[in-house]
């Protein structure tokens, strides 16, 4: 995929969601200038986490220039806030929405200008108790899903649907803990798979029916 230029970013389509998929290798030119965005309380933050600081601190970057393109503003002048909840949202900006994970050496960003979004992103573990996992937290509906996958597809499936249920709850602002709200009759979250390489999984939660996904990757912003 070729370059896009800056302004052919800005502004985002009605029922547009844009997932851009962000590998976040150590120390790559593309990560080091991310990395120069990020303001003074953010780089203390990176430097603070025991595991993983420089690739939260790339995810971050990343999300800085990819915000500011739908923005037409410098990703240094973006400032966030949370909600009440607890999601990040843009400070003096209603949109565009956001939702962004990470997992070792991979981001993902979720951007959409008219709905609420949220995304997960999943490495497959060897070591998760996913049967466990599952009772605990996952619908009888997703339980019944991995228990009737091939035995040897069963984890996979059970990072599948884990995606599915962390991006519905990321959407809300919602911790591990929390219950899903219960949504009105006229109210609708459709969650969607995204493409991503073997032995990841990556999902997408919107508001409404009425959107689709647009790939994106990080050779646009690099």
């Amino acid at each position: 995929m070729s370059r896009v230029p800056a302004q052919a970013l800005t502004g985002l389509p009605a029922g547009i969601v844009d997932a851009w998929r962000i590998p976040l290798l150590p120390e790559s030119p593309a990560l080091v200038r991310w990395k120069r965005t990020l303001n003074d309380q953010e780089r203390t933050h990176a430097a603070r986490m025991r595991v993983a600081g420089n690739a939260w601190a790339g995810a971050r970057g990343a999300l800085r220039v990819i915000l500011a393109l739908y923005l037409g503003k410098a990703p240094e002048s973006l400032e966030f806030e949370r909600s009440l909840l607890g999601k990040p949202r843009l400070v003096g900006h209603a949109a565009p929405q956001f939702s962004v994970a990470w997992r070792e050496d991979m981001a993902l960003v979720g951007v959409a200008s008219d709905r609420q979004v949220g995304v997960d992103l999943e490495r497959e573990r060897d070591d998760a108790d996913v049967g466990t996992l599952a009772r605990d937290h996952l619908s009888p509906l997703e339980q019944a899903a991995i228990v009737h996958a091939p035995p040897e597809q069963q984890r996979t499936a059970f990072f599948a649907a884990w995606a599915r249920h962390e991006a519905r709850r990321k959407l809300h602002g919602l911790g591990l803990a929390d219950p899903l709200p219960a949504l009105d009759r006229d109210e609708v979250v459709v969650v969607r798979a995204l493409d991503v390489p073997a032995g990841w999984a990556a999902a997408v939660a919107a508001e409404g029916s009425g959107w689709r996904v647009r790939s994106r990757e990080a050779v646009e912003i690099a």
